[in-house]
């Protein structure tokens, strides 16, 4: 015997895929926005590293400023592979200090249209000099 068709169509039956089918998107938005917060993450440690290899480059005696962006430009091809995008290299080289800028683009996996995440980086330091050391005239030996 079955149910009068009044009954049947009271039923619940279908809802809970329905939802599903409703909040499965979004719980696979958020899970992908934590993975590309943490290749952002990534992408700007690597950026920062690229800058602070430029300005190791660039502190000797003698280096340029096209020393330090070409090294910081290569550690960021290198090891920037697959997550920092398109990185771009900058370095300003006075007498007595060095900086090195580098910025790029990080690897979006959410397809949102006109995504873009800038990453930028900076590394400064002195410039090595050579000194004489100064002799005191006045100590006594």
């Amino acid at each position: 015997m079955t149910a009068p068709v009044w009954k049947r169509l009271r039923g619940d039956s279908g809802a809970e895929t329905v939802g599903l089918a409703v909040l499965f998107p979004v719980v696979l938005v958020l899970i992908l926005s934590m993975v590309q917060g943490g290749l952002w993450w990534h992408a700007h440690a690597v950026a920062a590293q690229a800058a602070q290899a430029g300005v190791d480059a660039g502190r000797p005696v003698g280096a340029t400023s096209d020393t330090a962006s070409e090294a910081a430009r290569s550690f960021a091809a290198r090891a920037g592979r697959g997550v920092l995008a398109a990185p771009e290299a900058h370095a300003t080289a006075t007498a007595d200090t060095v900086q090195v800028t580098v910025s790029g683009t990080a690897v979006s996996l959410l397809p949102f249209p006109g995504l873009e995440i800038r990453v930028d980086a900076n590394a400064q330091a002195t410039k090595e000099r050579f000194t004489v050391p100064t002799i005191d005239a006045g100590a006594s030996s």
